[in-house]
């Protein structure tokens, strides 16, 4: 592992899910959501995971280098829509301490996890990796002519479980529903 991690960093590397916690929770009791808020927010949220389960059709882990579909416009298609999703549910939540927080946590959770994993499959792929990552960004889609191969597997979605996650994205839209229903009931 590359030694410029900071401790936080290597923590939330090997704990992801469990770091993201607290930026969730803290924009859940934060939350101040409208009902425009929720709409918009929702949408991003549904756009996010429908690039997720975009992203889900073309990589096969470690046995291909994913260089289609997303994988054309950024290396990390699924972080950049987990970032997506995340956006969306700030938007519901409609408070800026809570999206200040919670964009320091994705930072710094996902920095780590990207760099980490391009440290893993480069040698896997070697030369093919460094053409690729040559033209490709790390994070932020760029539009590029990389010549991609592969094709869209629903296959490769639901090995990749990502229904869980669409009824988990689906269950936190509700969650904020519920406390616009309670914060405008009372």
């Amino acid at each position: 592992m590359n030694t410029t991690y900071t401790k936080l960093e290597t923590w939330c590397l090997a704990n992801r899910k469990l770091a993201t916690a607290p930026a969730f929770i803290l924009l859940l009791l934060l939350a101040k959501p409208s009902m425009m808020s929720l709409i918009i927010g929702a949408i991003v949220v549904c756009l996010g995971e429908m690039g997720r389960t975009w992203s889900s059709g073309y990589i096969d882990k470690n046995a291909k280098l994913a260089t289609a579909g997303p994988y054309r416009f950024t290396r990390n298609p699924l972080y950049f829509f987990n970032a997506m999703i995340f956006v969306g549910f700030c938007v519901m939540a409609s408070n800026p301490w809570a999206v200040i927080f919670g964009i320091i946590s994705f930072t710094i959770i996902y920095r780590a996890t990207m760099r980490s994993e391009a440290e893993f499959i480069a040698p896997i792929f070697g030369e093919e990796f460094d053409k690729w990552t040559a033209v490709v960004p790390m994070f932020w889609p760029k539009w590029t002519n990389y010549p991609a191969q592969g094709q869209f597997s629903w296959a490769l979605v639901a090995k990749h479980r990502e229904q869980k996650n669409a009824l988990a994205m689906l269950a936190g839209i509700i969650l904020f529903i519920g406390i616009h229903y309670f914060k405008t009931a009372t």
